[in-house]
């Protein structure tokens, strides 16, 4: 037996907190330049807002595909994005016979505003992916997962993330609940999401809202962070040339522990970030 979109029965799993409603945008400030986008305003994974096709009557999932996509305009970067960690919410996992399990992310760039689109499609440009491999017994259900990946969406077109799950009944070997799936928001938050299974007939992504309008489950947490790359980064005082005043501006903010002073990123202020102010003063500006 298939089932195509499928809630796992969880006992006594906690829900969490209601995160974003209906065509919430989200475009967190970080440290300088550093934008999180996100379709949620909380990182909250609620029980029975995942979906993922799964077989047999020990339900084992098969392969899974799951899309978000953003026009960034939308969250008003108007230039570049480099794209350095993309995050995604696990509803559900669980290894009974695999020791452990390789998880898929990849970035691509589509045009702007439109959904999620096949990877093979002429209109989809293959940025990066990466690997991690889930183990026993760290197995995040209902967590947050951060994976660090690189890849730069140009302006004014949209970025796709995919975060895709091998097939795990061929992995063990016949069907005995080995799962895995993500997990979405209560209710769910934008309709930038899209889930696709070879095994469930599905080669193409399926928009989330087919699979709200007949009732089943139909979103997934992605979000990404990342740095917009402006023409003239190093102008932080903004009259538009660069001198020793960005210079002081720049120590200033380092002195004072401001994230704008985080020049590559990392999230701390060290010596590097000194490195990084003078590479981008250096480049100067058009």
């Amino acid at each position: 037996m298939t089932t195509p979109f499928r809630r796992p029965a969880l006992d006594a799993r906690p829900t969490g907190a209601a995160a974003a409603g209906m065509g919430l945008l989200v475009a967190a400030s970080l440290a300088h330049g550093q934008v999180r986008l996100s379709h949620h305003d909380a990182g909250v994974v609620v029980s029975g807002t995942g979906v993922v096709c799964a077989t047999g009557t020990i339900q084992t999932s098969a392969d899974n595909r799951w899309y978000r996509a953003f026009t960034l305009s939308d969250f008003g970067v108007l230039d570049d994005l480099e794209i350095h960690t993309v995050e995604f919410g696990v509803e559900f996992v669980v290894l009974v016979t695999l020791p452990e399990a390789d998880i898929t992310i990849s970035l691509y760039q589509i045009p702007a505003d439109s959904p999620p689109i096949a990877p093979r499609s002429p209109d989809s440009e293959f940025l990066s992916s990466t690997t991690i491999t889930l183990r026993q017994p760290s197995l995040p259900s209902f967590e947050i997962v951060p994976v660090p990946i690189s890849g730069v969406v140009g302006a004014g077109a949209s970025r796709m993330d995919e975060v895709s799950a091998p097939d795990f009944r061929q992995l063990a070997g016949g069907e005995f609940g080995d799962f895995f799936q993500l997990g979405g928001a209560q209710p769910p938050a934008f309709p930038g999401f899209s889930v696709a299974s070879d095994a469930c007939g599905l080669s193409d992504p399926v928009g989330s809202d087919d699979l709200c309008a007949f009732g089943w489950p139909c979103d997934a947490i992605i979000m990404a962070e990342g740095r917009v790359v402006t023409a003239c980064s190093a102008d932080l005082d903004g009259d538009g040339e660069l001198t020793l005043f960005d210079f002081l501006e720049f120590q200033q903010l380092f002195a004072d522990g401001d994230a704008r002073a985080d020049f590559d990123g990392d999230g701390d202020l060290t010596l590097f970030d000194f490195l990084s102010f003078q590479s981008a003063f250096d480049s100067g500006c058009p």
